[in-house]
């Protein structure tokens, strides 16, 4: 995996923070690209997570957030999360209403919009 990224608060929560990896080199958001999430709980790294899609990053983290939280993470308030990361990271994000369709797209969905462009 390529540099480390910065922690970043991770939904409002106090004691958990996030940092995302981005496979090698990307500039651009692709719904294919392959992520690395570390969420801490403190210094403390609590779970490592590795996605092939961005549909895979919006199902782990919502259900590493109902986990430790016991409520639902609204698709909208991650998908604008995850667009203030790539741009802290300087990835040129996608527009909202087609992120948000990537992330509640299955991978065989993904899969099928990503041959057919």
């Amino acid at each position: 995996m390529p540099i480390e990224t910065p922690l970043k608060k991770f939904f409002g929560t106090g004691n958990y923070l996030a940092r995302l990896t981005f496979a090698p080199n990307r500039k651009n958001y692709t719904s294919a690209m392959k992520v690395r999430i570390e969420i801490f709980e403190g210094r403390n790294e609590d779970v490592e997570l590795d996605c092939e899609s961005i549909s895979e990053v919006a199902s782990k983290i919502h259900d590493f957030y109902l986990e430790k939280t016991g409520m639902e993470l609204e698709v909208r308030r991650l998908a604008r999360w995850f667009i203030e990361y790539l741009e802290d990271v300087g990835i040129t994000p996608p527009e909202m209403n087609a992120l948000i369709r990537d992330m509640e797209s299955t991978p065989q969905e993904l899969e099928a919009r990503e041959g057919s462009e």
